[in-house]
């Protein structure tokens, strides 16, 4: 089932004794039966064209007859070696080769460009816990060389005490 119905039926001319108002379906200043849905296809003048419209889209051995009727997104002709054929005259093309290539190199130095982010990085963190190792060190050293003054004075004290006998 199509997703858009078209309805091959025409509209029957209005009657000049009828006093009913005109259908919603034609225009108003023209005398042709044109719908107003926003997806409806353009009538053909004539009737033998209508009906050799509606028997292409029911009958696909005789739609080639027609070139001119559209086929639509989803019902397009297949033609396999045409298209393979093109293909292979498009990957012989040297344009398309050049940008192969530009594309092909350009991935390559992106993935150089991230292995050198990457070792950038690790250089920058080993650089960190280096300098991090050298602050507690001279904060060991510090405490060490705190602790010495604090014996040497001690020491002190208990060397003033000396010399009485000299």
């Amino acid at each position: 089932m199509p997703l858009f119905r078209h309805r091959s039926a025409q509209v029957p001319p209005p009657s000049t004794t009828s006093t009913a108002p005109p259908d919603t379906t034609t225009s108003a200043g023209s005398g042709t039966g044109r719908s107003r849905s926003l997806f409806a296809r353009r009538r053909r003048s004539s009737a033998s064209n209508a009906s050799s419209i509606h028997s292409d889209t029911h009958n696909p051995s005789q739609a080639g007859a027609n070139s001119s009727h559209r086929k639509g997104l989803f019902n397009r002709d297949n033609k396999g070696s045409s298209r393979r054929s093109d293909q292979a005259l498009i990957a012989r093309d040297p344009g398309v080769i050049a940008a192969r290539e530009k594309l092909t190199a350009a991935e390559n130095a992106e993935k150089e460009a991230d292995r050198a982010l990457a070792a950038s990085r690790r250089a920058v963190i080993e650089a960190r816990n280096h300098c991090k190792q050298l602050e507690a060190q001279a904060i060991e050293e510090a405490r060490i060389a705190k602790i010495k003054r604090a014996e040497a004075q001690g020491l002190g004290k208990q060397a003033r005490g000396l010399g009485r006998h000299n």
